[in-house]
């Protein structure tokens, strides 16, 4: 078997909690998060879109309590409380007076948003997939990157680091994208170009985009990358603001979807995403505990089997309780399935059970990627394993 990793380039993608569609993915989240607290199997679907000051929600959120005698007053309740959540989302993001739009003047509309309770027997097929999907994971042997391409990992680094510096900043918004191109020799990387937009207020010199970067640059690769790392801060190659003027940024200066960062929430753009978005949609879903299952099974076949990389597809049909069929590039993970769940239920308490907290992080985890962030989470735990240096094949 040929496992030889396939690339001597990598690349990677991050943008800001104050993108307009990470902030529909945040606040998409929150409302999973604090429905499915609540109760287990309550029913999630919903999609946000942020334009201008506008933010719109459609979908469905069914739990299981009785109606309200008023549906009026019932509407009325659970639209402050969505007024909450997104006022609370676009002030963690950045958002103010200053950096518009304000989270005080939002405007909220749910006339596409169903909001209703479990109809009879709902709750009982909850165990069965509602949908079809094909959902991937993939694990390199990059320990030092949490096991996600390297291109990638170095994008959020990167982000993490700008978002930090920047936001007690008065001349820095809350908008920003970066993009990463990194060659690979073996275990050694290299930073070789840098694509980075931020918003600014309109009397910052121009000159100061680029410094504050690289001053971003020299943080992290004084402190935050591994030695098998190599980027120079003042010389790599930086493409800042490269369209311009970035004053007009967020919902006032692009509309935002939630689902639409399906690469940034995964791997990068170096593996097929597969399935669907994650966020807006509750955990019995298959597009979201699906790809956390091929996720920590392609780790552990990366790891038993000592490969370069592996990526694992999960095909998943409507009305099964159970994925029908799994495949893996190496052809070694199949044997892997009898020591990870694979009924819907079973995946749910492994993932967001009780005892995991996971649902109280899903609005982190929709700004900050699903995959080699957190060790801690149950679809990680393969990470904290050892496993033997690749050898060359």
């Amino acid at each position: 078997m040929n496992n030889q990793y396939p690339f001597n380039k990598e690349y990677g993608e991050s943008v800001s909690s104050g993108h307009p569609d990470k902030l529909a993915d945040a606040i998409a989240d929150r409302i999973v998060s604090d429905t499915v607290v609540n109760y287990d199997k309550s029913l999630v679907g919903v999609e946000i879109a942020t334009s201008l000051k506008h933010v719109f929600i459609t979908g469905r959120i069914a739990v299981k309590k009785p109606r309200c005698a008023s549906s009026a007053q019932a509407i009325h309740k659970s639209k402050a409380n969505l007024r909450e959540i997104i006022k609370s989302v676009y002030q963690d993001a950045g958002y103010s007076k200053k950096w518009n739009p304000n989270p005080d003047s939002l405007i909220i509309n749910i006339d596409g948003l169903v909001q209703d309770s479990l109809h009879e027997g709902e709750e009982n097929i909850r165990k069965l997939s509602d949908d079809q999907s094909i959902t991937v994971g993939y694990a390199v042997n990059s320990p030092e990157t949490g096991y996600i391409p390297r291109g990638q990992w170095l994008s959020r680094v990167i982000m993490a680091e700008l978002m930090k510096t920047t936001q007690n900043l008065d001349q820095f918004g809350p908008d920003a994208k970066v993009m990463t191109e990194v060659s690979v020799d073996g275990s050694e990387w290299k930073l070789d170009k840098l694509v980075c937009s931020i918003q600014h207020s309109p009397d910052i010199y121009w000159e100061d985009i680029g410094k504050t970067i690289r001053k971003v640059l020299e943080k992290v690769s004084a402190t935050m990358v591994p030695s098998n790392c190599e980027i120079d801060p003042w010389n790599v190659e930086l493409i800042a603001n490269g369209h311009g003027d970035f004053t007009t940024g967020g919902p006032t200066g692009d509309n935002g979807l939630s689902g639409k960062k399906l690469v940034v929430d995964a791997y990068g753009p170096m593996v097929p995403i597969g399935g669907g978005a994650f966020s807006g949609k509750d955990p019995h879903k298959v597009d979201r505990i699906g790809p956390l299952l091929a996720r920590e099974i392609a780790l552990k076949s990366l790891m038993d089997n000592n490969l370069s990389h592996e990526t694992v597809w999960l095909t998943w049909a409507p009305g099964e309780q159970k994925y029908i069929s799994i495949r893996s590039a190496s052809g070694l993970a199949e044997k892997l399935t009898g020591e990870f769940p694979n009924a819907i239920n079973e995946c749910f308490d492994r993932y967001f059970g009780k005892k995991t907290n996971t649902l109280k992080r899903l609005p982190d985890l929709a700004i900050h990627g699903w995959f080699g962030v957190h060790k801690r989470l149950s679809w990680e735990n393969v990470i904290n394993h050892p496993i033997k240096k690749e050898e060359k094949q």
